[in-house]
């Protein structure tokens, strides 16, 4: 299983990845090896299908757009390189400051650029019933969906035809530990 035959990191690639994400040489030859064992045609990058068997992935009901998120959005033309993908995880590490790649800010973009797929930076009606959809299937019906949607706009006192913006979408979360919720441990 995996790529045997993937691409080795030289030490000055290893440095590079550590200043830049902050995760130690060892957790960052751990993902390297998570890397190769996902990229199982040895190609030196991974693709949808091959995100999409990451098992803590498949229980998510919005894997889907996760999946979008992290080719299109930390990704080039539809690929995830090794560099890449340890950029797009040290998101999720604990918080050790204000700015960088693991703060707060950078976990709620994330979560805001899984429903703001048109990158107008505001989650429109359609974004949210999208994402809506997702999550319990076909057990609404769409005017329901509709319903509520519009509903969530409404609420937070903004125009439907604006949608929510960042901004907006920030402050609904402020009560919520952000870090605490989107962190995943990573060993040495």
């Amino acid at each position: 299983m995996g790529s045997s035959n993937s691409i080795v990191l030289d030490r000055s690639e290893i440095d590079d990845i550590a200043k830049e994400t902050n995760f130690t040489s060892g957790q960052i030859k751990r993902l390297h090896t998570r890397f190769t064992s996902l990229d199982k045609d040895n190609l030196g990058y991974l693709r949808k299908e091959d995100l999409s068997t990451i098992p803590e992935l498949n229980i998510n009901p919005v894997r889907e757009r996760i999946i979008e998120v992290l080719i299109n959005d930390y990704g080039i033309d539809g690929r995830l390189n090794f560099k890449q993908f340890a950029r797009v995880l040290s998101t999720f590490r604990r918080k050790t400051g204000v700015t960088g790649s693991n703060s707060v800010d950078s976990k709620l973009r994330f979560i805001f650029d899984v429903y703001d797929r048109d990158k107008d930076n505001r989650i429109s009606r359609n974004e949210l019933m999208s994402i809506l959809g997702m999550i319990v299937g076909d057990n609404l019906p769409d005017e329901q969906m509709n319903a509520i949607a519009e509903r969530t706009i409404l609420e937070l006192g903004l125009p439907l035809e604006t949608g929510i913006t960042y901004e907006k979408f920030c402050d609904c979360l402020k009560k919520i530990d952000i870090d605490e919720k989107m962190s995943m441990k990573f060993l040495a």
